[in-house]
């Protein structure tokens, strides 16, 4: 190629640069930037215009009046004389704690059926299928209203079920024994030793397992590093006690109150609470066992050969062998999973549990409904990209050992 005849600026290192791959990489992606900066400059100056021309309420001057509903549930202490922007948080926060525990579940129960689909027992495989193919092709939706009203069916709560005076199950939900905090410090002291205490049973656990790796003696990593976790939060347990002169935590039972009954003390979950996690943790499980079962299948069948051949059970291969080496197929769309669980939560108030997004339909009536669905909309993605973030800085970890 020759580039007689082309001026010199129009030329990188010695190619002209309508021909240069990477000047064309380059001006393709700024032109991209360009185009997508406007065109989102333009909806959102459509959306101001438009907001201005019909007179439509925004804003955020809101967020300090007194909210004055009651939410029918919250994980944090609420009353209706708490600020919007506190009972927008109190939603927040139930949201959150949903999707935690939904992630988790579901996570144990979808690795559980996955790895039962790929058992040589014809029962066990056919069962797993089985659940896989009803709860993956069963609408969410209609899971949710048929687990309510299983939960509706239940007795009334003064013909409720009470198991040893200590666990209620009605259809107002379930009220378990719950920690409660005589002492906020006393708590917040004690939970961060018992913080410490799991990091150390860790560090001791890494070290351990560092050492029989090196030296090939078996060191019981996970027995010692779980007693020195037990031990120092049974130590700092009453150190705390006795610094502040009264225990951390005690345990709240629920009671019978008044010619209702009604159930004071204790942790109550709400008929709508239970329907939201055994729909969504069934659901979401079904699609997570078809991404554990093909994990599996991806790893080679010499690798499973290869540890039988060494002498290890079906469990001690699938653990040591077949599962560290899926984990680089399963985790990126196991984090799909996660992300679409937390946005499904969203369905909660088709069943009336006071999510984030049910809360946020209510405010609308009192305070401005486009300011508030942009909050919605970025604690959303706030959760998403904390999930994306944590599955990527795992999944990277997963593939440097794997090399």
């Amino acid at each position: 190629m020759t580039t007689e005849g082309i001026p010199q600026f129009l030329t990188y290192q010695g190619i002209p640069l309508w021909r240069h791959v990477r000047v064309l990489q380059w001006a393709l992606q700024i032109v991209s930037g360009v185009l997508v900066v406007v065109l989102v400059t333009w909806f959102f100056f459509n959306i101001g215009n438009a907001i201005n021309e019909r007179d439509i309420p925004y804003g955020f001057s809101f967020l300090q009046r007194a909210y004055q509903t009651p939410i029918g549930h919250s994980f944090i202490p609420y009353s209706p004389s708490n600020t919007f922007l506190y009972a927008f948080l109190a939603a927040l926060t139930n949201t959150i704690i949903v999707s935690i525990i939904g992630v988790i579940l579901a996570t144990i129960l979808g690795t559980f059926i996955g790895v039962a689909r790929l058992s040589d027992n014809w029962i066990v495989s056919k069962l797993a299928t089985a659940f896989i193919e009803f709860f993956r092709n069963v609408p969410l939706l209609v899971q949710l209203f048929f687990w309510f009203y299983v939960v509706l069916a239940l007795p009334p709560i003064r013909e409720g079920y009470a198991i040893a005076g200590r666990l209620f199950i009605n259809n107002s939900g379930v009220s378990t024994p719950w920690p409660a905090a005589p002492s906020a410090p006393a708590a917040a002291a004690w939970i961060a030793l018992a913080a410490f205490s799991v990091i150390a049973g860790v560090s001791l656990y890494k070290r351990l397992t560092r050492r029989e790796t090196m030296t090939g003696k078996t060191s019981y990593p996970v027995l010692y590093g779980a007693i020195a976790a037990v031990a120092i939060g049974i130590v700092s347990w009453f150190v705390v006690a006795a610094a502040f002169g009264q225990a951390p935590l005690v345990i709240s039972n629920p009671e019978p109150h008044g010619a209702f009954g009604r159930l004071a003390g204790g942790f109550t979950a709400p008929a709508g609470l239970i329907a939201l996690m055994i729909g969504l943790v069934m659901y979401t499980a079904a699609f997570m066992a078809e991404i554990v079962r093909a994990g599996i299948t991806a790893v080679g069948k010499g690798q499973t050969e290869a540890a039988k051949a060494l002498g290890l059970s079906p469990l001690k291969a699938l653990r040591h062998v077949t599962f560290p080496q899926a984990l680089r197929v399963i985790i990126p769309p196991m984090i799909s999973q996660y992300l679409n669980l937390t946005k499904n939560s969203s369905l909660a108030g088709a069943i009336g549990y006071s999510d984030v997004t049910n809360i946020a339909k209510t405010m609308t009536q009192t305070a401005p409904a486009v300011s508030i669905f942009v909050m919605v909309m970025i604690a959303y993605l706030a959760i998403s990209l904390t999930y994306s973030l944590i599955g990527n800085l795992y999944n990277r970890r997963v593939r440097i050992r794997g090399r």
